[in-house]
């Protein structure tokens, strides 16, 4: 059953579609000249100030864990001169609020002053919106538990969008896509997306954000996804990150439009 909920411009909306947490990645290029880093180092202990700062986190329950910070260094070289690619630093930082986030970029961007430019891509999250119950299940079964920064270091972060055609679909021609199903191309089994990402379900952790302010909007992405693992597993990653770009496997894929992908690594402060 679907609940229908009242949406800020008085319209209803699916109880889906609420977002429950706000969040906002900070992308951090800094440009050359010798303060740049000192300003970095004292804006991010600025930002800091009041959130759960998530390198300590390890799974287990936390009072302030909708009001949340990370810090993360590339693990990349630079790919460009400006945007996602070409960020040394990201500061991922969550609120139950969406104005402090608002608030907080504004302050990070004129600390930083001409020493940086910040990119700003937002996020959200949602209720499930794929999940039954049984899948749910399947998923959550042996699911990674969220480790501490010391622990699992990596970090990937990829901002993608559907095409119209994956939007066109009604949701449950969408939902069968992250199944085991008849593919309509080619009339083969596919395994569907949970099972193709099978392989990382026990070592990767994983969070899904969602465009806070709806989806197929001109110059922004619909969804951020986020992974953390260990050293050991970042071999496991490609392998899933190669299996759900099969088509063959996983026909979700034709419907994607992939955006930057950056990897770098957790740390307790820049």
């Amino acid at each position: 059953m679907f609940y229908r909920v009242p949406g800020t411009d008085g319209k209803t909306t699916s109880a889906l579609d609420v977002n429950l947490v706000y969040s906002k990645f900070l992308f951090v290029t800094l440009k050359e000249h010798a303060r740049a880093r000192t300003r970095l180092r004292d804006a991010g202990s600025c930002i800091a100030r009041g959130f759960f700062n998530d390198f300590h986190a390890d799974g287990s329950p936390n009072p302030s864990s909708n009001e949340t910070v990370q810090f993360l260094k590339a693990t990349t070289t630079r790919q460009c001169h400006d945007g996602l690619l070409s960020a040394e630093y990201v500061a991922h930082v969550t609120a139950k609020y969406r104005p402090r986030l608002v608030d907080i970029e504004a302050e990070l961007v004129r600390r930083l002053g001409d020493a940086a430019s910040v990119k700003a891509v937002d996020g959200s999250v949602k209720m499930p919106r794929y999940a039954s119950a049984a899948l749910q299940e399947y998923v959550d079964t042996g699911a990674a538990s969220r480790q501490s920064g010391q622990t699992a270091g990596n970090v990937i972060i990829f901002p993608m969008s559907k095409t119209p055609a994956w939007w066109s679909m009604n949701i449950l021609e969408r939902h069968a896509y992250f199944y085991p199903h008849t593919d309509r191309k080619t009339g083969g089994q596919a395994e569907g997306h949970a099972v193709a990402a099978e392989a990382g379900t026990q070592t990767i952790y994983r969070r899904l954000y969602h465009n806070p302010d709806g989806y197929q909007r001109a110059g922004e992405y619909d969804f951020i996804t986020y992974f953390e693992c260990a050293d050991e597993h970042m071999a496991t990653f490609d392998l899933v990150r190669q299996a759900l770009r099969d088509e063959r496997r996983n026909p979700e894929w034709r419907f994607v439009i992939e955006g930057p992908e950056w990897r770098g690594r957790r740390v307790l402060r820049w």
